[in-house]
């Protein structure tokens, strides 16, 4: 089904013009209004809401709205009021919401669409920055099944049912989460500055990404750990005859046919799913440690990168191909970049002087040509470049100089704050930042404990606000 056959055509016009951020704050308030469990929303109370808390009404123009109006209407409609009532009937002409009139109070109360809450509560999660809890879908399916396999109730098929819809949810959950981390691998190429680096990954990917869902599914939400049960569960009901009758009988209540041939083909058909779906999670969970580890890797390998103080030949050159990198996309800027290059550059025959040069008679001689050097691409100069850099600094941050700098940071003591931990110079801090990403590691000696979200400033560095605890 086309999707215009559903809602109206002008449907997203709304969002064309110079008020479009005017819009999505006036139709948020009004989901808003819905989320308080606000069955009936009166016209006139969600207009002087609107007045009340639409912060960037009275920014509102009519320069790209079509409406009819004189000239003492148009001087009438820049009141905050008339705005707000504009706004209104836009929202009712666009198909976003529906305006009744209650035939006793002749009271005018506005209707929404389903598909209208379906997207503002999308727009709501993506603007958002509020963290909504992790669902456990894994350890949820496996309870669920594992209480109803024990009872065998009338509440067998409800039960098929959820643990259906949660795998569909698991699926999208984790590839959700592979392309994730990939973003946050394409745009570490595009970061030029340690502290952006340092920023997406600690403020950002450690705490909405790995944090909030790859953790979870690596401790109490493993696939690994459920994933057996759940199948023996499944594949004891599609065995039992006896059980298949009764998920039949009480598909056969809710179902839209009553061919019990066809209802108990799509129970199989679910059960199959379910099963094959836990059978291959593995593949991409092992996708997802691999993309994860990377971005890690690349992180701190960006970091020691960037902070590569050298001033030599080969540092300028550095210098120049990231600067050339930062600007690949401005073909204004990246002209007069490579004009000022061609300018400083010059080129001179050579020649050389032997002991023949001096005594008659004279010879001239010239270097003869030879094959010229081969000109290497700009990715080539790059890759080679910085695969070099990674040779030299590989061996430098070993895990057990980072696990010997925690070490002598602990002491005799069992718990430190990271205050306490000294950075004396660069590589103390580079040590401390691998030190917290190695805490999950099966050989390190202490784990992490996030006290808040705040930052602690310590020997100049801003830093998460942590404490290390040594294992028991």
């Amino acid at each position: 089904m086309n999707l215009f056959d559903i809602i109206p055509q002008n449907y997203f016009g709304l969002f064309g013009g110079k008020n479009k951020n005017i819009y999505i704050e006036s139709l948020l308030i009004l989901f808003e209004m819905v989320e308080k469990d606000e069955s009936i929303i009166s016209k006139n109370d969600y207009i002087k809401t609107l007045k009340d808390k639409a912060d960037d009404l009275a920014n509102f123009t009519y320069e790209d709205e079509e409406f009819d109006s004189t000239e003492d209407d148009a001087l009438l409609l820049n009141t905050v009021s008339s705005k707000a009532s504009f706004i209104c009937r836009r929202l009712e002409e666009t198909g976003w919401i529906d305006v009744a009139m209650n035939p006793d109070t002749f009271e005018e109360t506005i209707v929404l669409p389903q598909y209208t809450i379906i997207i503002l509560k999308a727009f709501k999660d993506i603007i958002s920055d509020e963290e909504s809890p992790y669902l456990s879908l894994v350890h949820s399916t496996y309870s669920e099944l594992k209480l109803e396999d024990e009872e065998r109730d009338e509440l067998m098929y409800a039960t098929l049912l959820r643990a259906f819809d949660n795998t569909k949810k698991l699926k999208v959950e984790l590839l959700t989460l592979t392309n994730s981390i990939r973003i946050f691998q394409n745009k570490l190429s595009k970061l030029f500055d340690t502290n952006r680096v340092l920023h997406d990954y600690f403020d950002v990917y450690k705490r909405k990404i790995s944090d909030r869902y790859y953790h979870p599914l690596k401790t109490f939400d493993s696939v690994a750990r459920f994933k057996r049960p759940i199948i023996r569960i499944l594949d004891g009901w599609l065995n039992d005859r006896e059980i298949r009758d009764k998920l039949v009988f009480q598909a056969t209540t809710s179902s839209a046919t009553n061919d019990k041939k066809e209802i108990e083909k799509d129970i199989i058909e679910k059960i199959n799913y379910i099963t094959d779906t836990y059978e291959k999670l593995n593949i991409l969970i092992s996708s997802i440690d691999k993309e994860n580890n990377a971005y890690t890797k690349s992180s701190t390998n960006k970091i020691l990168y960037l902070n590569n103080n050298d001033r030599t030949i080969k540092g300028h050159l550095e210098n120049i191909l990231k600067t050339y990198a930062k600007n690949v996309n401005d073909t204004r800027t990246l002209s007069k970049i490579l004009s000022k290059m061609q300018d400083a550059t010059y080129f001179y025959e050579q020649g050389y002087i032997d002991p023949n040069s001096v005594t008659l008679p004279i010879l001239r001689r010239f270097k003869l040509e030879g094959t010229p050097m081969e000109l290497v691409t700009f990715d080539e100069a790059t890759g080679f470049m910085m695969d070099s850099f990674l040779e030299e600094t590989k061996a430098i941050f070993t895990d057990d100089k980072v696990y010997g700098f925690m070490e002598q940071a602990f002491a005799d003591k069992s718990r430190i704050h990271i205050s306490e931990i000294p950075l004396v110079n660069f590589d103390a801090f580079i040590c401390l930042i691998l030190a917290v990403i190695k805490k999950d590691d099966d050989n390190c000696f202490y784990y992490v404990e996030e006290i808040d979200r705040g930052k602690v400033h310590t020997c100049g560095y801003v830093v998460p606000n942590f404490d290390f605890i040594k294992k028991e």
